[in-house]
């Protein structure tokens, strides 16, 4: 009880020591912002690629036809839920006189694809309806939605849009150019030749993935068929399957029954090798983004290395501050040696000092990093608003708003670090201290 009261006297007395304490929440709370923002970050990837792909991504070396058989065959199997079919191709869309952009086709059923994803949440004119969102067809001309920034770009300082203005081109006509390709569907060698049709924007998809936004145009895959290999064809086509799992499932688990299911229609159905039909590439959304997502952890890792080290400095300043403690106050611990105390007591005096240091200064870097992740968008923007200086742009961080998820696990990691570079400042000191001789600094009192 006697070194627990004297190592709160020793914190209450020595103002310096709150320098220690400071230091030791600001590196704590540097860390964990660091470590929070990195992983939400992170996190919103794997959750937007499983919101835009479904839980399972089938995609095939080749476009392949009568998809509508292999889906059907997904929906049968009990751990699937629902499938629905992706037709991609590149081209350019032309909005007005001077406003001609590159963009990518996608070919989607929009019933089952509000089915596998949260695509309708993405729709401005049809996210509030309680009717299964459409395409709605305006004369002969194929509806289209496009993204959001497509039509217009956010606001230089908010980074946000305006949504009235983006929806006033609903309703517009618009021309897109492709290639369409001549031979069979099938043969990953046909001839390309550019095609032309009139589209009218029937909706807006805002996904807040700003890349998303900027290239995609949505359109019946139907008409998008039709387009790339002629009416005379006949048939649809596909390039890729997105999947949704029943509830509970877990999507790794059903890799293999997709696959044996997948290499069963492509053998009977379309007369593929086998050793074609395997060459399939079917992986969860999240190992579809793994590759990029390993990079951004390795980038966290460099930073959190870096930050590490200059928190280092922790150890270096509570051991300076402690060691002028022991230095200004031999006198005292002369005393509390005279009366009894050994030198483990000393010891453990300044290892318990310095585990109050680290234990305040740790739980108020705790404190400050939660609410800086927290609240990381409104300082964002009140930084923005009174320097004019814009630190998040959708443009180039994907997202429109800066992810925010506290990460408990680094957040007890780094508080528990904290702590122990704390105690470990504190040891020499604590150990110059226990060698201190009465009989030396008391011989002239």
């Amino acid at each position: 009880m006697l070194k627990f009261f004297l190592a709160l006297r020793y914190l209450k007395k020595r103002k310096i020591v709150f320098l220690s304490i400071a230091a030791v929440m600001l590196s704590t709370s540097l860390l964990i912002t660091v470590a929070s923002l990195f992983t939400a970050f992170i996190r919103a990837i794997e959750l937007n690629a499983s919101d835009y792909l479904g839980d399972i991504v089938l995609e095939p070396s080749v476009r392949f036809t009568h998809y509508d058989l292999l889906i059907n065959r997904l929906k049968e199997n009990e751990v699937i839920d629902s499938a629905t079919p992706v037709l991609t191709a590149s081209g350019l869309i032309y909005l007005e006189a001077g406003n001609v952009k590159a963009v990518s086709f996608w070919g989607i059923d929009l019933e089952s694809r509000c089915q596998v994803t949260n695509f309708k949440d993405d729709l401005l004119e049809q996210k509030y309806s309680e009717q299964t969102p459409e395409f709605k067809k305006i004369g002969n001309s194929i509806p289209a939605l496009t993204g959001i920034a497509l039509l217009i770009e956010p606001d230089a300082k908010t980074d946000k849009y305006d949504f009235a203005k983006a929806k006033s081109y609903i309703g517009k006509k618009a021309v897109i150019t492709t290639g369409s390709v001549q031979n069979d569907v099938n043969s990953p060698k046909g001839i390309s030749l550019s095609r032309s049709a009139a589209v009218t924007i029937s909706d807006i998809v805002f996904t807040s993935v700003y890349e998303v936004d900027k290239r995609f145009v949505f359109l019946p895959i139907e008409d998008l068929s039709q387009l790339l290999f002629g009416s005379e064809s006949g048939s649809k086509a596909a390039d890729v399957i997105h999947i949704k799992c029943k509830e509970d499932i877990t999507p790794e688990l059903t890799i293999g029954t997709i696959r044996k299911i997948w290499t069963d229609f492509a053998t009977q159905d379309l007369g593929w090798p086998d050793s074609f039909a395997n060459e399939a590439e079917i992986m969860t959304s999240m190992q579809k983004q793994a590759q990029y997502t390993a990079e951004l952890r390795k980038q966290m890792g460099v930073l959190l290395v870096v930050f590490g080290i200059i928190s280092g400095g922790i150890v270096v300043l509570v051991f300076c501050i402690f060691y002028m403690i022991v230095k200004a106050k031999q006198k005292d611990l002369a005393i509390i040696k005279c009366i009894g105390a050994s030198a483990t007591d000393i010891t453990s005096i300044f290892l318990m000092f310095g585990l109050f240091v680290g234990v305040i200064g740790a739980t108020g870097g705790l404190a400050l990093g939660y609410l800086i992740t927290r609240y990381i968008n409104i300082i964002e923007q009140f930084i923005s608003s009174l320097f004019g200086l814009k630190l998040w742009s959708s443009s180039i961080y994907m997202f429109t708003k800066i992810p925010s998820h506290f990460d408990w696990f680094w957040a007890i990691c780094f508080f528990a670090a904290a702590i122990a570079a704390s105690v470990l400042g504190a040891v020499i000191p604590s150990l110059i201290a226990a060698k201190t001789s009465p009989v030396k600094i008391l011989r002239y009192e």
